[in-house]
């Protein structure tokens, strides 16, 4: 029996992760890692989507995403089916690759907005994968914080304007609360 539909979405910020079906990898090196973020890329094209922050972990993934509304069904289905289809070609595996359809949460406060950005910036800390957040390099967080020059897919501009509207103290800002 194939699932229903979600019902509408509105228009918004969504933090949305996606799990792998049991203890599979989702990634099993950085040209995994690669091909998603290029998938994801061509999915925010194509769905007028703005990625503000996301994290890559082994066996999932953590977006922050402006999307228009009604519009992240299509585009997650379309995203989790493409990367795995490919995952499963390159590495010559057959049957489910993702577990449960993609969670999300409409994130609805300034408060909200920062502290989901910085759960997803320290994701990889709290699973052990590294020390500190700037660490990762699969993640936004370096990016967003100034430690190099980021993902091209990566808007870091709204979550750096809840720290300030001067660039470098706004950087400072973030760093210290997403660090601490």
């Amino acid at each position: 029996m194939s699932r229903l539909a979600r019902g509408y979405l509105p228009a918004g910020t969504y933090h949305v992760t996606t799990r792998t079906a049991g203890p599979i990898p989702m990634f099993l090196d950085d040209d995994d890692r690669t091909r998603f973020c290029a998938l994801l890329e061509r999915t925010l094209r194509r769905r007028r989507w703005k990625c503000l922050a996301f994290c890559l972990m082994p066996t999932h993934y953590h977006l922050l995403l402006e999307v228009p509304e009604n519009s992240l069904q299509t585009g997650m289905q379309e995203l989790n089916w493409a990367y795995a289809r490919r995952f499963n070609a390159r590495h010559g595996r057959l049957g489910h690759f993702v577990g449960e359809r993609y969670h999300c949460v409409l994130v609805t406060t300034d408060r909200q907005m920062v502290r989901t950005a910085r759960y997803i910036f320290r994701n990889p800390v709290k699973a052990g994968l590294c020390r500190e957040p700037a660490d990762s390099y699969w993640s936004s967080y370096r990016g967003t914080a100034g430690y190099d020059g980021g993902f091209p897919f990566v808007d870091p501009s709204k979550l750096l304007g809840y720290f300030g509207s001067e660039a470098p103290h706004s950087t400072e800002m973030l760093r210290a609360f997403v660090e601490e």
